[in-house]
This record gives structure tokens, C-alpha cells and sequence, in this order.
């Protein structure tokens, strides 16, 4: 009876000692977390941070993608080589034209008139004079080669203070949606200068971080000068996610893929990818803060590089030599589908994961070579399509990790890094007579290779909580 009342009070100390730990850590576990979110809040709340913590994001990737435009400039020259319109002169104006006409129109605004033209005014003087003294001291040449001016896009700084304008007019102070409508509108107009071949992808992007930046300087100065004065609505959009809010989202992004594996056609060609253009659209329901379901879809264009190494000694015809390879790129549309979790780490900071499977769409590419007859009179024949890379269907599988900046209630920038795993599926024929008046081409044969695609990335998210 003793050893009996002796082991039940061992087993209660124990149980004890072991809830008291669990509670000891649960409090330690609450109040770190506290601590990172008072002191990540205390950060965001700072005036410099809430002026740089966008721009500054978009400066670092200008500068990562500066020496990179030609693989960028692949997905335009793929699927739009000929797009030529001017409406991206026009539309980089639309988010000021309409704050104008809805001051004009009686729609009360954050500021009065006197108030916002001075603050608009220092936004376009500081944004113009940085523009204009970099386009003409970098002296980068535009991609369609017509001047020497392409860094940064004007166009797109233009673009961006405008819904800078927006946004801190009506976005802050009316409705969210004003702030989503006039970054849409810029986003619009920097992937138009990409489409209408006069700027490269690190232009744009640093234009944006110009335009944005410049807006948030004049209206610092412009409260400085006016402190209270001619200020109609004070800042009400709450600039932090809600408690216990369902951050359900639509957004669209754009990365740079570093590409690992081949595509190996036969035993005399191999392609392979410097690295790929990765351009998004994506969607989440989430059920509660923390899990949810959704899906995307992604455009993944990349040059191909052809291993000349492997015809060392070697052609493809006893009566001609070649002189030049060169591969069309190789374009990827995937759809995945699969969970989202995110994780409310701070008040203005999501950080998310997820796992997804879907479909890959392998569209078919080409491989041309130019070549010379080995005897006199040497004709040369160039363009002669040697490979022919035909479409094919594959399963791939992605994941990812990534963190969200809340700019306010519905709107937020998101940087990203994924990882996709696709086992490929590549189609192909080979030219069994070159140089020949009438090509012949041997039967389908199918390449098989496991790619790997590491993804880094920003996206504008708009939140649905």
C-alpha cells in the first residue's frame, strides 16, 4: 500500500513538473513572438521604413536583373515580337487624371488643393530630375536601339508617382480599392514599355522604385511645410492585417528562374539553359488565418545555349560543315493547385508556404544551323531547321516560401522564392539530309530529363480578408 501511495505521488510530481514546463514554454513561446511583433511593428512605423520599404526592394532586384535584360527580353520576343502601340503614353497619366476629376467632381480628398499640388509638385521635381540625370549619365542603350537613354523608364516613375498620388489622396483615406487601382495601372504601364521593346525589365523596375519614392518625399515636405493645414481626411485604412483575418488573395508577379538539367537530343545535341523569365498569376481562399487552397498559373520562357563541344570532329553531312547553331527558347505554361498556410508574424508581415502539383505544357522549340559545302564553290545554306522540338504534356510538382508586406488593409508586395521539380517529356525529330533541296526527318523519338527550376520573385498581392 506504501510502494502503491509512493508511486502515485511520483507520477504527480512528474505530471506536474511537466505541465508547469509545457506552461513555462507556451509563456516564453507567446512572449518571444510579442517581442518580434513589437519590434518589427515599431520598425514599420517608423516614417524612413514606411518611405523605403517598398522602393528599396525594387532598387535591390533593378540591380540583380540589370545584366540579365536579353533573357527577359526572350518572353517578349517569343510571344509578342511585333507589339507596337502607344497607349502606354497616355496611361501613365490615368491615376492623376483621375484624382484631378474626382477633386474637380467633389470627391473630398486626403488634401486640399493648395496642399496636394505643392506636394505633388515636389513629387514631380524630384522624380524628373533623378530620372532624367541618370537616362543621361548611364547612357544605356534602349533594346530596340533607337537611343542611348533606356535606365531608368521614365514612363513607368511617371506611372508609379501617379498612383503614389492615388493612393495617399483616396487610397489612404476613402478606400483600398483606389490604391489597387491605380498600382494596376502602373503595373500595366511598365510591362508595356517591356512589350513595345523600349525598355528592359531592370528599367521599369527601377522606375517604379523612382516614381514611388519621389511621391513619398513630397508629401514628407508637404506635410512639413503645412502640418495641419488644408488636411481633409486623416489616414483611416488600418496599414496592418486584421485579427484573426483570412488573407485569401489574387496577385500577379514576376521572377528569374535559375534552370538545373538539360534536354538531350540524341547522342550529338544538348540544350541547356543560362536561366529563365518566370511571369505569374495567382489565387488563395483561405478557411482561417493559417491554411488555405489555390492555384497558378506561370509562363517560363528561357534562351536554350547548344553544346557545340559535342560536334568536335563531327557533321551532320559528308558535303557540308557547320558554321552557326542556334536554338529557339523553350516556353513552359504550367498549372498547379494545392494547399497555402500562411503565418501572421507581425501585424504588416505575412509569411506563407505551400505545396501544389499541376499540369506542364512543353511547347515545342527549334534547332537551326548554317552550313557550308566543304568544296568550292562553299555555298552556304543557313536557317536549316535540324531539330524539331514538338509540344508535349508533363506533371510537375512546386513549393515555395514566401513574405508579404502589407501596404495597407487590401493591398500588399510579395517576395517569394519557389522551387518546381517536372520530370520532361521532350518530343523531337532530326533532319536526316542536310543541306538537301527537299528535308527529310526521321521518326518521333522522346527525350527524357528531370528539371529543376529555383524561382525568386515579386508579386502585387491583393487581400481579401
Amino acid at each position: 500500500m506504501l510502494h502503491h501511495k509512493i508511486l502515485c505521488l511520483i507520477v504527480v510530481a512528474l505530471y506536474s513538473t511537466t505541465v508547469s514546463s509545457q506552461q513555462k514554454d507556451s509563456v516564453v513561446a507567446v512572449h518571444t513572438t510579442h517581442e518580434f511583433e513589437a519590434a518589427f511593428n515599431k520598425i514599420s512605423d517608423n516614417k524612413v521604413f514606411k518611405m523605403l520599404h517598398i522602393p528599396v526592394p525594387l532598387f535591390a532586384i533593378s540591380a540583380l536583373t540589370y545584366s540579365q535584360g536579353s533573357k527577359f527580353r526572350t518572353m517578349r520576343n517569343s510571344y509578342a515580337p511585333n507589339f507596337h502601340y502607344r497607349y502606354d503614353d497616355f496611361l501613365q497619366y490615368a491615376p492623376l487624371a483621375a484624382v484631378i476629376g474626382m477633386k474637380l467632381g467633389g470627391v473630398e480628398s486626403r488634401s486640399s488643393w493648395g496642399r496636394m499640388l505643392a506636394s505633388d509638385a515636389f513629387a514631380m521635381t524630384l522624380m524628373g530630375i533623378t530620372v532624367n540625370s541618370m537616362k543621361y549619365s548611364i547612357h544605356r542603350t534602349r533594346p530596340d536601339g533607337s537611343a542611348n537613354n533606356s535606365f531608368p523608364s521614365g514612363h513607368t516613375a511617371t506611372a508609379f508617382m501617379a498612383a503614389t498620388i492615388m493612393h495617399k489622396e483616396y487610397g489612404l483615406t476613402r478606400s483600398p480599392l483606389y490604391s489597387i487601382g491605380g498600382y494596376t495601372v502602373a503595373t500595366a504601364t511598365a510591362f508595356s514599355r517591356q512589350l513595345n521593346n523600349r525598355h528592359w525589365l531592370s528599367d521599369v523596375l527601377a522606375g517604379a522604385g523612382i516614381g514611388i519614392l519621389s511621391t513619398e518625399l513630397g508629401y514628407f515636405l508637404g506635410d512639413l511645410i503645412f502640418k495641419d493645414k488644408g488636411l481633409n481626411l486623416p489616414d483611416k485604412i488600418r496599414e496592418t492585417a486584421p485579427k484573426g483575418g483570412r488573407p485569401s488573395f489574387l496577385e500577379f508577379g514576376v521572377g528569374y528562374s535559375i534552370v538545373n538539367g538539360s534536354i538531350e537530343i540524341g547522342k550529338n545535341i544538348r540544350l541547356s539553359s543560362p536561366g529563365a523569365t518566370h511571369i505569374s498569376a495567382k489565387g488563395g481562399y483561405f478557411f482561417n488565418p493559417y491554411i488555405g487552397v489555390g492555384a497558378e498559373i506561370t509562363a517560363i520562357t528561357s534562351p536554350m545555349a547548344f553544346d557545340m563541344s559535342l560536334f568536335t570532329g563531327n557533321s551532320p553531312s559528308e558535303k557540308y560543315n557547320i558554321t552557326q547553331v542556334h536554338a529557339d527558347p523553350t516556353s513552359i505554361f504550367t498549372f498547379t493547385t494545392g494547399p497555402y498556410f500562411s503565418l501572421p508574424a507581425a501585424g504588416k508581415l505575412l509569411l506563407g508556404t505551400k505545396f501544389q502539383a499541376g499540369y506542364s505544357q512543353l511547347i515545342g522549340n527549334d534547332v537551326e544551323m548554317d552550313l557550308q559545302e566543304r568544296k568550292a564553290p562553299y555555298t552556304k545554306k543557313d536557317n536549316v531547321i535540324f531539330m524539331k522540338g514538338r509540344s508535349s504534356s508533363n506533371v510537375i510538382m512546386r513549393t515555395g516560401i514566401s513574405a508579404t508586406g502589407i501596404i495597407n488593409r487590401n493591398l500588399g508586395i510579395r517576395m517569394y522564392v519557389d522551387y518546381d521539380y517536372t520530370f520532361l517529356n521532350a518530343p523531337y525529330q532530326i533532319l536526316m539530309n542536310p543541306g538537301e533541296e527537299k528535308p527529310v526527318y526521321d521518326n518521333l523519338h522522346y527525350s527524357k530529363h528531370k528539371m529543376h527550376y529555383f524561382t525568386i520573385g515579386a508579386a502585387v498581392t491583393a487581400l481579401f480578408w
